[in-house]
């Protein structure tokens, strides 16, 4: 696995920008629960997590904050804020991952 914090975040950061337009669809839908993908910086990770759109809303309001399987969280760049049965919610901890998360947040761009 690379162990550059700018990649581990850049990876993070595309998997949330998928998750975005999932819960687009979500709520076009309405639909109140949704298998996201998990936000890990795994590049080959295929997990799906499983949240309602009010939980992914709330993870999504810090833009530091991401959406991962329970196990998938990297210490190295993160820490876990919130344990759920089906994910794990963990902040960026990081200078460079937390930035850059900050930067690319789709909400703000």
């Amino acid at each position: 696995m690379n162990e550059d914090p700018e990649k581990k975040a850049r990876t993070e950061v595309a998997f949330r920008e998928v998750n975005e337009r999932i819960a687009e669809n979500a709520r076009r839908f309405g639909a109140r629960e949704m298998s996201f993908i998990c936000e890990c910086d795994d590049p080959t990770c295929t997990e799906r997590v499983e949240a309602t759109i009010e939980q992914y809303e709330r993870v999504r309001a810090d833009a530091t904050r991401f959406l991962v399987a329970p196990g998938h969280g990297d210490r190295t760049i993160e820490t876990v804020v919130e344990t759920r049965p089906h994910f794990v919610v963990v902040e960026k901890v990081e200078a460079v991952a937390r930035s850059l998360a900050r930067r690319l947040n789709p909400r703000t761009a």
